[in-house]
C-alpha cells in the first residue's frame, strides 16, 4: 500500500488533520508495512520534528531533500545521533555545564527564526541557547544561533542571552568565527562503545 515510510506518516497525519499520530501506534504501523525497516523511536521523533518544523509538509509537494530514511544511510544515522544527543541532554545537562536547567517547554523550543534544540536557564538566570550537531559543526551554525539568540532577546530583554554550540568536533572557520564572540562557547562530545563477547 505505501511505498515508503515517509509516504505512511504523511498519510497516517492527514488522517489526524495534521496531528502527528501517537509513538505505538505509528510504530506498529511501520513494522507491519515495513517489517524490514530499521525504524527506532528516534526516528518518530524526527519525523515528527519535521513535520512540526514544515520540513515534510502533508499536502502534495515534496520538500524534504533527504533519504526517505527507509534504509541505513549516513543521513539517517546522523540524525538519528542527533536525536540521542538531544535526548540524553534534556536530562544530563550538567555534563555541558554545572547548574544548567532546562526551562519549561525547552525541547524543540518553537521562535519566529526556527526551532531551538535545547533552551535552558544557567545558574545566574542568563537563557542558554543550544544548538547541538551530529558530527562535525560547520561554520553555518554560527548564523543559526545567533538567530535565535537575537529571535530571543525580544521575549527575554532583561536576561542575558548566550550560546552553545554541541558537536564532536568544529571546522577551523567556526572555531575562529566564535573566537570573538563572548556570549557563543563550542563544546565537544565523544562517543565511546564498548564490546563484550558473550559465552
Amino acid at each position: 500500500m505505501y511505498k515508503s515510510i515517509k509516504e505512511l506518516v504523511i498519510s497516517e497525519t492527514k488522517k489526524l488533520n495534521g496531528e502527528f499520530p501517537k509513538k505505538n501506534y505509528l510504530n506498529n504501523l511501520v513494522k507491519e508495512h515495513f517489517p524490514n525497516s530499521k525504524w527506532k523511536d528516534t526516528h518518530y521523533s524526527w519525523y515528527k520534528s519535521q513535520i512540526k518544523r514544515g520540513l515534510i509538509t502533508i499536502g502534495n509537494e515534496k520538500t524534504l531533500k533527504s533519504s526517505e530514511l527507509d534504509n541505513t544511510t549516513d543521513t539517517e544515522f546522523s540524525l538519528s545521533l542527533e536525536k540521542d544527543l538531544q535526548s540524553y541532554l534534556s536530562s544530563n545537562l550538567n555534563e555541558i555545564e554545572e547548574d544548567l536547567e532546562l526551562l519549561d517547554n525547552g525541547i524543540e523550543y518553537k521562535t519566529p527564526a526556527g526551532y531551538i534544540d535545547l533552551l535552558a536557564k544557567d545558574k545566574d538566570d542568563n537563557i542558554v541557547v543550544m544548538e547541538l550537531k551530529a558530527g562535525k559543526g560547520k561554520d553555518s551554525v554560527i548564523g543559526q544561533i545567533l538567530g535565535y539568540i537575537g529571535a530571543l532577546s525580544e521575549e527575554y530583554n532583561n536576561n542575558k542571552i548566550r550560546g552553545i554550540i554541541v558537536a564532536s568536533d568544529f571546522e577551523n572557520r567556526l572555531y575562529y568565527a566564535t573566537k570573538p564572540l563572548q556570549n557563543l562557547k563550542l563544546v565537544k562530545y565523544s562517543l565511546n562503545f564498548s564490546f563484550t563477547e558473550t559465552e
